[in-house]
């Protein structure tokens, strides 16, 4: 929380999970894992957030394997001690876009400057981040995307080549 008589600013990395094996009989979706191609993605993610000198806060992520991995990916390759934790807010279709957003913008306002980084899936993360900016033309994210947002705006987007 924010000392009173300061403004709290909600900060949040949107990032939605890089590329996963295909869903089979025997590998439903939920269980997908990265693929090779998935975890050089994140890694070259993580790479671009360095650049960008952004200081983590939280993260938090979809339960889906897939997401988890391309969380707890990206905190190890940016050298972020804190854990990650896993939200059912962040799941496909669990929660309506609005309370995900609502829920975002509470856990972030109480990092009190740090940034929140969610990881999720589209088509939700794309719904978030057009909630969460107010810009309802924003595209939806490719694999392994990221955009900044600050106080209802979006600052950028960005993904690996």
């Amino acid at each position: 929380m924010a000392p009173p008589g300061t403004v709290e600013v909600v900060r949040l990395l949107l990032v939605r999970h890089a590329d996963a094996l295909p869903e089979s009989a025997i590998l439903p979706d939920e269980h997908r894992p990265l693929s090779p191609a998935g975890r050089d993605q994140v890694r070259e993610l993580a790479a671009l957030l360095a650049e960008a000198g952004l200081e983590l806060g939280a993260v938090v992520t979809s339960p889906l394997v897939r997401a988890v991995q391309t969380a707890e990916l990206l905190v190890r390759w940016l050298d972020w001690p804190g854990p990650v934790d896993v939200t059912h807010h962040l799941a496909p279709a669990a929660v309506a876009p609005s309370a995900a957003a609502d829920w975002l913008t509470r856990t972030a306002g109480s990092l009190g400057g740090p940034l929140l980084a969610a990881v999720g899936h589209e088509p939700s993360i794309g719904h978030l981040a057009r909630i969460l900016s107010g810009d309802a033309r924003a595209p939806s994210f490719d694999k392994a995307e990221a955009c900044l947002i600050e106080d209802g705006a979006m600052r950028w987007r960005l993904q690996p080549d």
